[in-house]
């Protein structure tokens, strides 16, 4: 494990739909704005909303992204999501192998699409 030079974010976003969730992970990583994306199906989500407690079922999208291009892909998820407030949390990645991190590093660099 290593620490990195560039500073690694992890992003946790939830969507109420796998096909809402498949959009938002394709969009993101084929715009760069994030390495890879992983949906995980099935989270049951129990929150506090406007005075009620509410349930719902949700899908879990996990990004890994390096800080730089945070501010961008929270804009980008809050455009695709369709939530009055989305979850975005960005999380700092402390440690990483440094392979993985390269690679994040190359896919995450604004690729020209001409």
């Amino acid at each position: 494990m290593t620490t990195p030079a560039v500073k690694m974010i992890m992003v946790y976003v939830t969507t109420p739909s796998k096909d809402i969730a498949m959009t938002l992970a394709r969009t993101i990583v084929g715009e760069s704005l994030a390495a890879c994306a992983n949906v995980i199906p099935g989270a049951t989500s129990v929150y506090q909303w406007k005075g009620n407690i509410e349930e719902c079922a949700e899908h879990v999208v996990i990004l890994k992204t390096v800080e730089s291009k945070v501010e961008d892909l929270s804009e980008r998820v809050r455009s695709l999501h369709p939530a009055e407030t989305p979850c975005f949390v960005a999380i700092p990645i402390e440690k990483i192998t440094a392979d993985f991190g390269e690679w994040i590093i190359d896919s995450t660099k604004t690729v020209s699409h001409n």
